[in-house]
C-alpha cells in the first residue's frame, strides 16, 4: 500500500506486498482486507497506548480512532503496492499521534527482529496479538513480505522472520488490584489448591485464596460475594484469568423467616386465651374505623 505526497503533505505510508499472491500486481481481497485492518487496528491500539487510555473490550474512543485513521487512496504499478494516506478532517493535533503511532510501530518491529532497538513500552499484550494475527498469513505460497516505507519514519518489514519472532514472545500477565461481584461456587478447600470459582453477571472467574481466609470463604459458599484482590489479566487486557483473594464478604440480601423466628426475634408469645386481647370502647372504634375509611377516599 503506497501514499502520495499530494495529499496536503500529510502523513502517508506505502506497503509493498511481495510473493506468488502478488503475481501480476494482483493481491486476494480477502488478504487485503486482513492486513489493512489489522494494521489499521494496530496503530488504534498504538495511539490508546501512547495516550495512556486503558485498552479495554469494546467501541474505542472516537477521538483516537479518528487520530489514525489511515485510508485506502489507489494502486501503484508494481507487486501489489497499494497507496494508504491520512485524508478528510485533521484532529486537533494534526498528525502528530498518527506519526508517533507509525514511529513506535517501525522501532518495535526491529526491535523484536533484533536489530539494536529496545521495545517500546507501547507494545503492550494487546498489541502483540494484533502483529502475530497481521503476520499470520505470510507464507511462501502468498505473501511472503510487506515492505513498509512512509514520510516520517524509516523503512521496517512484515516477513517470516517477524512471525517467528511475535510467536517467541511471552506475553506476560498483567496484574492489577480488582473487585469482583458475584455468587461464590466449586470450592477446592485441599491444602494444595485453595481454589473457588465466582460467577459474575460477566461470566466465570477463577479465583485462589489463602488458607488463612479458608473458613470465611467456606462460610460464604453459595452468596452473593464481593470479592478483592490481585488479578492476573488475559492478554486482551480486559479478562480476568485469575483472582488471587485476599478479601471476601457476602452480600446481605433480604431472606424470609419462619413465623416461630419472627416471634423469637420480637420476643412475643402465642395468646392463650381470647380474653387476653385487648378492648376499646365502641365510639372509639367508630373514630378508627371512619379514619380508615378516610384514607381510602370514602370506599367502604
Amino acid at each position: 500500500m503506497t501514499s502520495v505526497d499530494s495529499m496536503e503533505n500529510g502523513f502517508n505510508a506505502t506497503l509493498h506486498a511481495s510473493g506468488p499472491a502478488t503475481d501480476g500486481g494482483r493481491i486476494p481481497l480477502a488478504e487485503l482486507a486482513r492486513v489493512a485492518s489489522e494494521l489499521q487496528a494496530t496503530l488504534e491500539r498504538l495511539a490508546l497506548s501512547i495516550n495512556g487510555t486503558l485498552i479495554t473490550a469494546g467501541r474505542r474512543p472516537r477521538e483516537i480512532v479518528d487520530a489514525v485513521r489511515l485510508d485506502f487512496v489507489g494502486f501503484e504499478p508494481g507487486s501489489a503496492v497499494l497507496k494508504v494516506a491520512r485524508t478528510g478532517q485533521s484532529a486537533i493535533t494534526g498528525d502528530s499521534l498518527l506519526e508517533e503511532s507509525f514511529k513506535a510501530l517501525a522501532e518495535g518491529i526491529k526491535a523484536i527482529q533484533g536489530h539494536g532497538h529496545a521495545i517500546p513500552r507501547e507494545f503492550t499484550p494487546q498489541v502483540i496479538n494484533g502483529l502475530r494475527s497481521l503476520t499470520g498469513g505470510i507464507g511462501a505460497r502468498g505473501i511472503t513480505r510487506i515492505r513498509v516505507t512512509s514520510s516520517t519514519t524509516s523503512e521496517f518489514e512484515f516477513n517470516a522472520e517477524l512471525r517467528t519472532a511475535l510467536r517467541e514472545i511471552e506475553l506476560s500477565l498483567v496484574e492489577s488490584e480488582a473487585t469482583v461481584v458475584g455468587r461464590l461456587q466449586m470450592g477446592d478447600f485441599s491444602p494444595a489448591s485453595l481454589l473457588c470459582r465466582i460467577d459474575t453477571f460477566a461470566g466465570s472467574i477463577q479465583c485462589a485464596f489463602g488458607s488463612e481466609i479458608r473458613d470465611r470463604v467456606l462460610d460464604c459458599m453459595d452468596q452473593l460475594v464481593t470479592a478483592t484482590g490481585v488479578a492476573e489479566m488475559q492478554p486482551d487486557g480486559s479478562t480476568i484469568r485469575m483472582l488471587r483473594v485476599s478479601e471476601i464478604e457476602p452480600i446481605a440480601s433480604a431472606t424470609s423467616r419462619t413465623l416461630a423466628q419472627l416471634t423469637a426475634e420480637q420476643a412475643v408469645h402465642p395468646l392463650k386465651s381470647i380474653d387476653n386481647l385487648a378492648t376499646i370502647p365502641l365510639e372509639e372504634a367508630e373514630e378508627f374505623l371512619a379514619a380508615i375509611a378516610s384514607a381510602r377516599g370514602g370506599d367502604e
